[in-house]
C-alpha cells in the first residue's frame, strides 16, 4: 500500500516530463536550424538556397513526428484530422483574420511606432515585388507548405500541446501553454527585425487561440495562416505593400 501513491503518479510525471523535453527539443532545433540558414538567404537565391527552407521544415516536421510517436501519439491525435464543423472553421477563420488584421494596425498605428520600432518585412522581401517566379515560390512551398501547413503542425500541434501537457493540471495552463508558444513563434522570427517578431508573436497568438476555440483542430488556423501570409505577400508582389506592412 505504501507504494501505491507513487506508481499511480509517476506515469503522469514522466510523461509532464518527456513533454517538456519535446518543448524544449524542438525549440532548440528550430532556432539551429534558423541560426544555420538564414530565410534571408533564400530571397532571390538560386535552387539550393530556395531548397533549403521546405527542406528545413520538413525535417522539423520529421523530428517532431518522430518524438510524437516516442510519446505514443499521432499528429491525428494533436489535431491533423477532418474537422468537425466546416462551417465553424470558415468562422474560425474569419474571426481570426479579423483579430489579426486588428493585431496589425494596433502594432504598426500605434505600439510599435510609439517605441521607434518597424518590422522589415517589406523591405526583406523587396526582391518579390514585380517577379512572378519569386512570388510563386514564395507563396506556394514556402507559405503554404513550410508556414501554413509546417508551421502549423509543428508550434500549434506540436509545441503548445507539449507545453500544455508539460504544465500539467495547473490553473491557467491552457493559457500559460498559448503565450509560450507565441513568444517562442515570435523569437524565432527575429530575422524579420524586432518589429517583425513582435507581429509574429501576435499572430501565434491569435492562431493558437483559434486553434483552441476549433477544439484543437489544426486546419483553422492552417488556412488562416496561409491566407495571411498569401494577402502580405501579394501585397508586395503588388507593390502596395506599406512600410510598416
Amino acid at each position: 500500500m505504501a507504494t501505491a501513491p507513487f506508481s499511480l503518479m509517476a506515469p503522469q510525471a514522466n510523461s509532464r516530463r518527456d513533454a517538456a523535453l519535446g518543448a524544449a527539443s524542438i525549440t532548440l532545433i528550430a532556432a539551429a536550424a534558423m541560426a544555420v540558414f538564414s530565410t534571408e538567404q533564400a530571397v532571390g537565391g538560386g535552387w539550393l538556397e530556395r531548397a533549403a527552407i521546405p527542406t528545413r521544415m520538413l525535417l522539423l516536421v520529421a523530428g517532431a513526428t518522430f518524438l510524437l510517436r516516442w510519446a505514443g501519439e499521432t499528429w491525428q491525435e494533436v489535431g491533423f484530422r477532418r474537422p468537425a464543423s466546416l462551417w465553424r472553421t470558415a468562422g474560425l477563420v474569419v474571426v481570426g483574420y479579423l483579430a489579426i488584421g486588428a493585431a496589425f494596425a494596433l502594432m504598426t498605428q500605434l505600439f510599435l511606432p510609439a517605441v521607434g520600432i518597424a518590422p522589415k518585412t517589406v523591405t526583406l522581401f523587396a526582391a518579390v515585388e514585380g517577379d512572378t517566379a519569386e512570388y510563386l515560390y514564395w507563396l506556394i512551398p514556402v507559405i503554404w507548405g513550410s508556414a501554413a501547413f509546417g508551421e502549423e503542425l509543428l508550434f500549434r500541434g506540436y509545441l503548445q500541446t507539449r507545453l500544455h501537457k508539460a504544465l500539467g493540471s495547473i490553473t491557467g495552463a491552457a493559457a500559460l501553454a498559448l503565450i509560450l508558444q507565441a513568444v517562442i513563434f515570435g523569437a524565432l522570427h527575429s530575422y524579420q527585425g524586432l518589429g517583425g517578431a513582435i507581429m509574429a508573436g501576435s499572430t501565434g497568438l491569435v492562431l493558437g487561440a483559434v486553434y483552441l476555440a476549433a477544439r484543437k483542430n489544426l486546419w483553422a488556423p492552417i488556412i488562416l495562416h496561409g491566407l495571411v501570409d498569401t494577402v502580405s505577400i501579394s501585397a508586395i508582389y503588388l507593390g502596395v505593400a506599406g512600410q510598416a506592412g
